[in-house]
Order: structure tokens, then C-alpha cells, then sequence
């Protein structure tokens, strides 16, 4: 028996080891595999910020399909999403891009003190440029003011500034003249502001045919008059520098609103070696209308109607486009969850597979030890059960006796003992429970609480760190079951008790950031986190109700 037993440990511990060796060898693997992609990922990025044209999304993908998982840091993450997007933008993938983007930006942490701001701000302005290329200008101004608003964060003022101007163009397709004119203003004083001269000149130029246009000559005039000498667009020369050919056509209507035609001319046909046909042609048409010359005029009508078409024709190119990049990002969409679907299902067989064995394994282990101990133990109880029977009979046979001499006074005893607790424990309860109330209404009558509360109907700032500090303390004073309730689910930082403590006096989430010096937002996020480390949700829906529960536990009855 002893040498079956022994052979039977040797297989076991066999077994033990070698399956330690295969888990220690599967942690090594795992942490040079997680090094390998980590410098996969830094290696790509170092590619973007070379303005590396992607030709393919493939590298990208197995980076996101990597670290997009929960124990992966938000930052990896969101660069891994960010490239793919910018693939796909270089593809020509618009949706799939802006897809990648949403995602990215869905990625970021921005309660952690680690969050990477700039990245987080890079993935507004490429998303930015991908609305701007769809022709989607509501989109746009939101990724323009986001861009805007975390250059602003990460202090690089610059961008931040140059951000304005790039409002105007969506506000020009909404054709939000107003919006135009009050965003280029500041625009232009936040670039003097900050010493920026060129941007500042760069500011006018989106409101110069707005003036025109209201026959504000000397705004207009003022305006090309900077851009000229401070934006930098133009050469030592006096031309514009290459792709900002379309300002001549801003100039030229100046010229052509001040009735100096021949100066509207010339720079009409500045517009011809640039290419932009539609322009040119359009405004040599008006200017040869106002002189009255039919010869002219019959010339470039047809000129203007065919540049006119084949810039409807690209137009309507851009649109195919458009609509192909849609079907084609449809088709990926139904491709990716077929793929999910197929990998789901054989990950649920693996999984099963997995816990299967594991199951037979322990219970073959179980069973065996079981089996062992039994048959060590047989043998010596054997020799002692009879004397053990014999001897438990006489002791029962001599407290039966006993019990039924004494059987009558002890159930009267018994239920009169009963009696006694039950009531005990009903005065305790009631005596517990006007103490409870006393403190309680001590509490929510206190001169600290209704002091804060007034505080935040009437907006007056009080010393908030020296209040919430006292309204702290008075809380756990008069609240000990929910400070011991905390101190054994998840301890709390000193923000999250005073978010706790003000949602039970019935402030919102404007009355408490006011009171705190925090945000709205900042609130909700503060209310998400404690509800998953007290209550286990990953949403703030069901806090309150959580959190009086505990404050404020119904007594149980006796």
C-alpha cells in the first residue's frame, strides 16, 4: 500500500513540475512578446511623424488588435488607433479613418495625470482634415475646437492661435458670416496677444469678401494691406507662393468693387497660370460686363460655363469617390464581424476546452487522494468503532435519562429565557435606533451643512477646503456604518468623499463642482469611479440610491 501511494505522489509532483515550467516558459514568451509590440508601436509612430505615406493598414491593425485590451495602458491604445486611422487617411479610407479617430479619442484617459495631450490633441486635427476633405463642416468645427482647446492644455500656443483661422472655412460653408467675422477678430487679437504677426495677418483673410461683399471698403482694404506685409504669403517679388493662388481672386474683387478695373483685370488673370479656371474666367466676365465690351464678353462666357462644368464634374467625382469609400467601408464593417463571429466561436471552444481538462484533472487528483486517505484510515477505525459505539450508547442512554427527568422545567426555562431575549433585543433596537435619528437630525440641522447648501443656491463661494474638511468629519461622526462600509469595500480619495457627502444633502453635478472647484465633467467622471469601486457599476446612474442604502440602512425587524 505504502509503495503505491509513493508512485502515485511521483506522477503528481512529475506533473506539477512540468506544468510550472510550461507556465514559467509562457511568462517569458509573453513579456518579449509585449516588448516586441511595444517597439512595433514606437517604430510606426516614428514613420507618422515622418510623414511616412502608409500604403498599407496591415501593420497598424495587429497593433490595435494587440493593445486594445483593458489591461493595456489608454495611451497605448489610443496611438494604436491613431495610426491605423492615419493609414486608412492615406488609403483614402475616409470612414474607416474617422472611425479609427472616434475610437482613439474614446481611448484616452483624460482623468489620468499620464494622459498624452498632445497625442490626444493630434488626433482632433487629423480628424479635422478628414471632415474637411468629406465636405462635413459641422464635424470639422467640432474637431477644430478640440484641437484648439488641447493646444491650449499642453501650452503650445501656437497651434492653439493658427487653430482659430481654421475655423473659417467650415463657417464659410455654413455660410455663417457672423460666426466668420467674430472668430477671425479673435483670432487676430489672441495672435497679437502672443506676438504672432503672420497669423495674425493670416486672420483677415477669410473676411475680406465678407467686407467686400457689405461694401466695406476700408475694412477690406486694411485687410489685404496686412496680409500683403505680415502674413508671409506673398514673395520678395510681391506673387503669392504656390496653392494660395485663390487670394488673388479676393484681390481682384477689391479692385473691381473700387471700380479699378484694369488692377481687377490683371489679377484676374493671375488666376490662369494657377489653374483655377472657374475663377478667373468668372471674374474676367464681370469685369468686361461692366465695361461694355460684347467681343469680350462673348469670349468668356463659354469659357466660364466650361470651366464652370468641369468644376461640377470634379465635384461630382469627389462624390463617386465618396460613395465607393462608403460601399467599401460597409463591406468592412460585414467582413470584421464575420471575422468576430468566427473568432468568438473558437475562442469559446478553446475556453471549454481549456476548463474541461482542468476540471477532469482536478477531480482525477481529488478522487485519487480521497481514495488514498480512505484506505490509510479503514484500517484503524475499524479497531475502534466498537468500543467507540459502546461507549457513546452508554453516555446517551444516561443523558436520555437525565433529560427526560429534567425535560419539563427545562422547556419552561427555555421559553421564558426566550421571552426575555426577544424583548431585550426590541429595546435595544428602538433605544438604537432614536439615538440613530437624534444624531442624524443633529447632522442635516447643523450650521456647517445648511451653511454649504446655502452656499450653492445663492452662488456664494464660502472657504471651501476648511468647510468640506468640517462636514467631513461631522459625517463620519454621525455616519460610522458607511465609513466602515467604505473602509471594507475600496478606500476613498478626499474628492470622492466629498462628492458622496454632497449628493446625499441632493446637490447636482453644477452645485458641487461649484462647490469644489471642480468641473461638471470632471463630477461625472469622479461619480463613475466611485460607483465602480463601491458598488461594482460602471456607470452613475444608480449612485444616489446606492449610496443612501448605505448611509441611511433600513433596520431590520424583530
Amino acid at each position: 500500500m505504502n509503495v503505491e501511494r509513493q508512485k502515485h505522489i511521483f506522477v503528481w509532483v512529475i506533473c506539477g513540475l512540468v506544468l510550472t515550467a510550461a507556465l514559467v516558459a509562457g511568462g517569458v514568451w509573453a513579456v518579449r512578446h509585449d516588448r516586441a509590440m511595444h517597439g512595433a508601436l514606437r517604430e510606426l509612430q516614428e514613420w507618422n511623424l515622418a510623414d511616412t505615406v502608409f500604403r498599407s493598414d496591415s501593420a497598424a491593425q495587429v497593433l490595435v488588435d494587440y493593445f486594445d485590451h483593458p489591461w493595456h495602458s489608454a495611451n497605448d491604445q489610443m496611438l494604436a488607433h491613431y495610426l491605423l486611422g492615419r493609414a486608412h487617411a492615406d488609403m483614402g479610407e475616409a470612414p474607416q479613418a474617422i472611425e479609427a479617430y472616434q475610437t482613439a479619442v474614446e481611448c484616452a484617459d483624460t482623468t489620468d495625470q499620464d494622459c498624452d495631450f498632445r497625442l490626444l490633441r493630434n488626433v482632433w486635427g487629423q480628424m479635422a482634415e478628414v471632415f474637411d476633405a468629406q465636405n462635413l463642416p459641422e464635424d470639422e468645427l467640432k474637431a477644430d475646437s478640440m484641437f484648439i482647446r488641447y493646444s491650449w492644455l499642453i501650452g503650445d500656443t501656437f497651434q492653439a492661435v493658427s487653430g482659430y483661422t481654421s475655423l473659417l472655412k467650415p463657417l464659410f460653408l455654413l455660410s455663417d458670416t457672423a460666426g466668420m467675422i467674430r472668430v477671425s477678430r479673435k483670432a487676430k487679437e489672441m495672435a497679437l496677444f502672443h506676438g504672432y504677426k503672420e497669423e495674425a495677418a493670416k486672420a483677415n483673410i477669410g473676411i475680406i469678401d465678407i467686407y467686400i461683399a457689405k461694401k466695406d471698403i476700408e475694412r477690406a482694404e486694411d485687410g489685404i494691406r496686412q496680409i500683403r506685409e505680415k502674413s508671409g504669403l506673398f514673395d520678395k517679388d510681391g506673387n503669392l507662393l504656390p496653392g494660395r493662388e485663390m487670394f488673388y481672386y479676393t484681390i481682384a474683387s477689391y479692385f473691381e468693387a473700387v471700380n479699378q478695373l484694369d488692377s481687377a483685370e490683371y489679377y484676374y488673370r493671375q488666376l490662369l497660370p494657377a489653374r483655377e479656371y472657374e475663377a478667373a474666367y468668372k471674374g474676367l466676365l464681370s469685369v468686361y460686363g461692366k465695361r461694355g465690351i460684347p467681343d469680350s464678353i462673348a469670349k468668356f462666357a463659354p469659357l466660364y460655363a466650361d470651366a464652370n462644368d468641369a468644376y461640377h464634374d470634379t465635384l461630382r467625382t469627389a462624390e463617386v469617390h465618396k460613395t465607393a469609400s462608403l460601399y467599401n467601408y460597409n463591406r468592412h464593417l460585414r467582413q470584421a464581424q464575420v471575422s468576430e463571429q468566427k473568432a468568438n466561436r473558437r475562442l469559446i471552444v478553446i475556453y471549454v476546452a481549456i476548463i474541461i481538462i482542468l476540471v477532469l484533472v482536478i477531480i482525477g487528483y481529488i478522487l485519487r487522494s480521497r481514495y488514498l486517505e480512505k484506505e490509510r484510515k479503514r484500517e484503524h477505525a475499524l479497531n475502534t468503532i466498537r468500543e467507540n459505539y459502546r461507549k457513546v450508547n452508554e453516555a446517551y442512554l444516561q443523558f436520555r435519562n437525565e433529560l427526560e427527568s429534567n425535560k419539563s422545567d427545562a422547556e419552561r426555562v427555555k421559553q421564558e429565557l426566550l421571552d426575555l431575549q426577544e424583548q431585550q433585543e426590541q429595546l435595544d433596537l428602538l433605544a438604537s435606533s432614536l439615538k440613530q435619528r437624534n444624531r442624524i437630525g443633529y447632522y442635516y440641522s447643523h450650521e456647517i451643512v445648511q451653511g454649504l447648501i446655502d452656499a450653492a443656491i445663492c452662488s456664494t463661494r464660502p472657504p471651501a477646503g476648511k468647510l468640506l474638511l468640517q462636514l467631513h468629519s461631522l459625517f463620519s461622526e454621525t455616519f460610522p456604518q458607511f465609513i466602515s462600509f467604505v473602509q471594507a469595500t475600496h478606500d476613498l480619495t478626499d474628492i470622492e468623499w466629498y462628492v458622496c457627502i454632497l449628493m446625499d444633502l441632493g446637490l447636482c453635478n453644477q452645485d458641487i463642482a461649484f462647490l469644489t472647484g471642480y468641473s461638471p465633467s470632471r463630477i461625472s467622471n469622479i461619480k463613475v469611479q466611485i460607483s465602480h469601486n463601491l458598488f461594482h457599476e460602471d456607470c452613475s446612474i444608480t449612485l444616489l440610491k446606492n449610496l443612501r442604502a448605505q448611509i441611511h440602512p433600513i433596520p431590520s425587524q424583530v
